[in-house]
């Protein structure tokens, strides 16, 4: 009965709103990416890398932090760890704004990134806490496109803040404020998902199952091809004389409202694919590399942008609930959730590197030889994924039947 109620009680318009609230906190790094241009005239003696790592720090602390994030829910709250990574976001992100010394600001980035690599985990984690089933499904589909818009709309408004001064796209995140509030007042706290000890042995009971690893290292091996879309876009844009960085920002941004489109729409795409919807979701980005190998002008550019976000769109919400569901008991997928995130910061930073070594071990050379890779990989990956998740629907179902 208890249970009954407590799912009354999540399903409330302000709990989903306060639970997909958290997903944009991921995204308020985006406002200082447009600033970094003038940041790097306001230090002119600084290397180009010293001013990108206010950009990478972030990122990298990630990796370490969304761990970190998993290790804690055994000891504190998913609602406590996020206030944590909203007060750590917060310190790490405004002084900036009126200390205008460059080292100062690094050192605040490692802080914000800290903060950043707890939240990022957990804005899935708290979809897969508090909701089951189909409300699940759509939740997570909403949380991406409530990511995906508002990567957007955050970059706009770093961009208008910085075109007045540098230092005001760092008080974009007064931001976190209001969000802050919604989340303290109207999200529910769940408690601790401490492991449990078995009478028996005394040894405590597995958070997450070998299923978890492999998802994470397909997630992985996925972003490293899938990322080269948003390095490379730009400089293909230009090496083959379709436009410049304005029609590189509107692909990127086409590619964006597509991927909106379809996390809006995944409650139903799950439901039709069931199974097979993150081999199908594979299969789609691997198609769109496909166009974008031979896309010969921006229609075609774009076309390949939209059919990348469908399949985009449909990744990562799905990936994130199979993730959820390999950890050995529902209260632990936040552990198995942090293993995932951390392994997707690890594709996306090595990506340039491991497509750089493969381009030279193939001797490719052409300008979308990483694109290439990308469509081989996906495409083949995909049918591999949908032939053993076909073999193993089967099996499952033969053995409910002797049961």
């Amino acid at each position: 009965m208890s249970e009954q109620m407590s799912e009354q009680k999540n399903s409330s318009v302000w709990v989903q709103i306060a639970a997909l609230s958290v997903a944009l906190l991921m995204y308020t790094t985006s406002m200082t990416t447009p600033a970094l241009g003038e940041i790097a005239k306001a230090f002119p003696d600084a290397a180009p890398e010293t001013i990108k790592l206010l950009s990478t720090i972030p990122s990298l602390m990630m990796v370490v932090f969304a761990l970190v994030a998993g290790k804690l829910t055994q000891y504190i709250s998913i609602k406590k760890i996020i206030s944590i990574a909203m007060i750590l976001m917060f310190v790490g992100g405004i002084p900036s704004a009126f200390v205008g010394d460059l080292q100062f600001m690094i050192v605040m980035r490692f802080v914000f990134g800290a903060g950043y690599g707890l939240v990022f985990p957990m804005a899935s984690a708290v979809v897969a806490d508090l909701f089951t089933g189909q409300q699940q499904n759509k939740l997570m589909g909403f949380r991406s496109a409530v990511g995906a818009a508002a990567g957007v709309v955050f970059q706009m408004m770093g961009g208008i803040l910085a075109a007045y001064n540098w230092r005001y796209s760092f008080l974009g995140f007064l931001l976190i404020i209001p969000i802050a509030l919604l989340i303290w007042f109207k999200l529910p706290d769940t408690g601790v998902k401490k492991p449990e000890k078995t009478p028996e042995s005394g040894i405590k009971e597995k958070k997450v199952t070998s299923i978890s690893f492999i998802l994470a290292l397909v997630c992985l091996l996925v972003n490293i091809v899938q990322f080269s879309f948003m390095t490379n876009i730009a400089m293909v844009i230009q090496a083959d004389g379709l436009g410049n960085a304005a029609q590189a920002a509107t692909v990127l941004t086409v590619f964006t409202g597509a991927a909106f489109v379809l996390g809006l729409l995944f409650g139903n795409t799950a439901k039709l694919l069931k199974q097979f919807t993150v081999p199908f979701a594979v299969l789609t980005v691997g198609l769109a590399f496909v166009v974008l190998i031979f896309a010969n002008s921006m229609t075609m550019l774009i076309v390949g942008a939209v059919i990348f976000g469908m399949g985009f769109g449909t990744f990562n919400p799905a990936i994130t609930i199979a993730v959820a569901k390999s950890a050995a008991k529902p209260k632990y997928a936040a552990v198995a959730i942090s293993i995932y995130v951390s392994a997707t910061g690890i594709g996306q930073f090595i990506s340039p590197y491991v497509l750089k070594f493969t381009r030279e071990t193939l001797n490719l050379t052409a300008t979308r030889a990483d694109w290439q890779i990308a469509a081989a990989t996906l495409i083949v990956g995909s049918v591999v994924s949908m032939v053993l998740v076909g073999m193993y629907s089967k099996k499952s179902d033969e053995v409910k039947q002797t049961v």
